[in-house]
């Protein structure tokens, strides 16, 4: 791959990882709100499920961008699972993994929930299970931030600019 092309990746995971940033600031300020049993309310919920499907959206970009950036082929047909997986295998000679079992499994958990929401219209929203997703993302964004910064020392490494 060319150096060229490694920076501009790079780059843009770097302008990713500033928008999660901003995803989880606006999870981490409205914390108190979701940890408030007595006090929740629909509007929570609203926040809460927007807020989870945008960081799995945020963070399925920057996966796609390396995918691409790697000429990893997807298929039209659950291309988003497939990016998943394929993001948890080392093409030796050609790239590292980018996730670990652990976050390829909190990643497909968001997944499947930010698909499941994309078709429910309904407002009658499942506070147990708003709960399990706020323990998997909380459990996510450390490991995936320390994953892809890994991941760029590895992109800068292959750029040969250490």
């Amino acid at each position: 791959m060319k150096e060229d092309k490694i920076l501009l990746l790079v780059g843009e995971i770097k302008e990713s990882l500033i928008a999660f940033d901003k995803i989880n600031n606006l999870y981490i300020s409205y914390t108190p709100m979701f940890n408030n049993t007595d006090k929740r309310d629909i509007r929570d919920a609203v926040l809460l499920t927007e807020i989870l499907c945008n960081s799995y959206t945020c963070l399925e970009t920057i996966l796609f961008r390396i995918s691409r950036a790697f000429e990893n082929h997807l298929s039209s047909e659950k291309w988003h699972k497939e990016l998943l997986r394929k993001m948890r295998i080392e093409i030796p000679g050609i790239r590292k993994a980018v996730l670990s079992q652990e976050s390829y499994l909190l990643l497909d958990e968001l997944r499947r929930f930010r698909h499941f929401k994309r078709y429910y219209f309904e407002f009658d929203y499942d506070w147990a299970k708003l709960d399990y997703l706020r323990i998997v993302y909380e459990k996510l964004v450390t490991l995936i931030k320390k994953e892809l910064e890994f991941y760029i020392d590895f992109l800068i490494e292959l750029a040969d600019l250490k």
